[in-house]
């Protein structure tokens, strides 16, 4: 077997595709949460007829959860195979839902066995076929991740290939696995598309770099008009044709949680109605705990994190929303405000922007936010962020940052330097980077409580040092710094107080 062509597409915290009528469906398709679910097999619902056999003989009796839909734990032991059938195919495209429980030790995802000797296959970390092996990561994700892999070959192979999931080249795998799609033959990119768009919604991963497509084409997420909303991403919404109906999901790394009416234990424990086609996705432009900027309505100035947009398809505006906030995110005891954008803009202009306290405290530790409706004007899109405005000293109101490190204030005229002091004292420590996102030009603002020195660093996503800042004795510095790449960056910031590391994206 000769290979002359393979793509592999990995895609974390969630990513989905989805089936298109006229898009022919998997030879193989392995659904955690499939009604055709037996005690010896794993029940395939492509429509062939394949059932995948459980190396113990018996299928998992307990299920787990990845973005409240189910999945199984496997514990390292446990592996499924499947006949495929005798085929000349000169092609294999494998799309696989998992996760990993540590970042060092290589797991198997999936084998083909094409004969005695030729196999093709992938791990968290490889792909594998009978001429080596391709080194495409070093590392394990702790977080949902849909691996697309396709291999093609030169001569056809008359056989009858078997699959393996969580087993390959003798390893094994430690962690979920939700769903498995196996095809016997080179789908379109569209198809790709629709089928990771359709798993990015149902388990939470973020597809960058793409529009969300649904079964019948339909954008449900613009990325291509608003690329700066994609560092998370999240969604509700029911497409039949792939049986998706996802009523709450995660957002946010976990910190945010968005539903239809009221939070269930379970995805499908949410008993609300949704309607095939209706879809509300959720793009944010940054890490939560870091996106900060100054806003000012009536007369109050806010320090706000978390603008996010929010995308409708069909009649999802009329559905009753919640948005639950993780105190955690928060370390302040004034719960947020939630701020709506109505105008579309993200500019959160005086007059189109509503305010909703939280409702109050569950017992999860969220801040609550009900009764939501998105997009009442029909313009196919709102923003929202979170902001918190609370009155200092002499009155005058001020914002409390929501950086994950205590109370802030409103931004001062300060020297570029970072050294000199500020005419206000904060209580704890402050930490803000301004803008984030950004493209390239940043800054860094910094308040103690008392005057101390201070050492900032800014590292790339291989960790490599791009710049170092500091200043001596002051309680207040801005620092100010540029980066010419877009991508992640880590900054860290080190004082006699404590170390922090934010993190700053660069579009």
């Amino acid at each position: 077997m000769k290979r002359y062509s393979w793509f592999i597409l990995v895609l974390f915290y969630g990513l989905a595709t989805t089936i298109q009528s006229q898009t022919v469906r998997p030879t193989a398709w392995l659904r955690a949460d499939s009604a055709v679910l037996s005690a010896q097999s794993w029940g395939d619902v492509s429509g062939n007829g394949l059932y995948a056999v459980p190396s113990s003989g018996f299928m998992p009796s307990e299920f787990s959860r990845m973005n409240f839909n189910k999945c199984f734990e496997i514990s390292g032991a446990e592996t499924f195979s499947l006949q495929l059938g005798i085929n000349d195919s000169r092609q294999s495209d494998v799309i696989v839902v998992y996760e990993t429980y540590d970042t060092a030790d290589e797991n198997a995802l999936w084998q083909v066995q094409l004969d005695t000797t030729k196999r093709i296959g992938q791990t968290t970390q490889r792909i594998l076929n009978d001429n080596g092996q391709i080194i495409y990561d070093t590392a394990n994700r702790l977080m949902s991740v849909i691996n697309y892999l396709s291999q093609s070959w030169r001569e056809p192979e008359v056989c009858a290939p078997s699959l393996t999931l969580c087993s390959a080249d003798s390893l094994q795998l430690h962690g979920k696995i939700a769903e498995a799609l196996y095809f016997d033959h080179r789908i379109s990119d569209t198809a790709v598309i629709q089928w990771i768009s359709y798993l990015a919604v149902k388990y939470g991963v973020t597809l960058a770099q793409t529009d969300y497509l649904d079964s019948r084409r339909n954008v449900i997420w613009d990325y291509i008009n608003y690329p700066g909303f994609c560092t998370s991403i999240a969604g509700l919404g029911r497409d039949d044709s792939v049986g998706l109906c996802q009523k709450q999901t995660y957002f946010a790394d976990n910190q945010i949680v968005v539903g239809i009416n009221q939070l269930a234990q379970t995805n499908e424990g949410n008993v609300s109605a949704i309607d095939d086609g209706d879809f509300i996705l959720f793009g944010m432009d940054g890490v939560l705990s870091s996106v900060s900027e100054i806003y000012t309505q009536s007369g109050e100035t806010y320090e706000v994190i978390g603008r996010s947009m929010v995308q409708v398809t069909g009649n999802a505006r009329t559905y009753n929303t919640f948005v639950l906030l993780d105190t955690t995110a928060v370390q302040d005891s004034i719960a947020p405000v939630l701020l709506i954008d109505r105008s579309g803009t993200g500019e959160f202009p005086a007059g189109e922007t509503e305010q909703m306290q939280s409702s109050g405290l569950d017992s999860l530790g969220h801040y609550r936010y009900h009764n939501i409706h998105w997009d009442t004007d029909q313009s196919g899109r709102d923003f929202f962020c979170f902001a918190v405005a609370s009155p200092d000293t002499m009155g005058t109101p001020k914002a409390s940052a929501m950086t994950g490190v205590g109370n802030g204030t409103t931004p001062v005229d300060m020297s570029n330097d970072g050294r000199k002091d500020a005419p206000w004292h904060v209580s704890t420590i402050h930490y803000r980077i301004s803008p984030n996102p950004n493209h390239g030009d940043f800054t860094v603002e910094i308040g103690y409580p008392e005057a101390q020195d201070v050492s900032v660093t800014v590292h790339d996503a291989d960790g490599r040092l791009l710049l170092t800042m500091g200043g001596r004795g002051q309680r207040s510095y801005r620092f100010e710094g540029t980066v010419g790449t877009a991508g992640q960056y880590l900054i860290d910031i080190v004082s006699p107080s404590e170390r922090k590391t934010l993190k700053m994206v660069v579009n």
